[in-house]
């Protein structure tokens, strides 16, 4: 089995909904895919959660409105539309695939970082 570790490329499954038992939140995409530990302060909330965890492991992680950017950081898991109407979710994240990042993929991600800094809210993904 593969496992998370820095510069990986992970890819997740995720769920939303409104108690542990019930994933009945509509996601605009169930894919979540991003690289490990690119962050410019390191690795984020979210990222320590999925530390030595393995393709095909599933957490569940309960999410506050209050503290989501921070919880995320720089990463935008296709989550953020639905705190428009509640203070927190339930979130099932399911290990897909983990690959090794490509050279120029870390370069890109480092280079969008730096460019627009920590967690903006650009649009540009990064």
């Amino acid at each position: 089995m593969r496992k998370i570790e820095n510069l990986k490329k992970i890819t997740l499954t995720l769920q939303a909904g409104t108690s542990k038992e019930n994933m009945d939140l509509r996601l605009s995409n169930s894919e979540f895919e991003f690289l490990f530990g690119i962050g410019l302060t390191g690795m984020t909330p979210f990222e320590y959660e999925l530390v030595d965890k393995e393709e095909g492991d599933e957490i569940l992680l309960r999410v506050q409105k209050d503290s989501v950017q921070v919880f995320f950081e720089h990463l935008h898991p296709p989550i953020m539309n639905l705190f428009e109407e509640r203070k927190d979710l339930y979130l099932k994240v399911k290990i897909e695939k983990i690959i090794p990042a490509e050279s120029r993929e870390v370069v890109k991600t480092m280079a969008e970082l730096t460019a627009h800094g920590h967690g903006c809210d650009c649009g540009c993904g990064c």
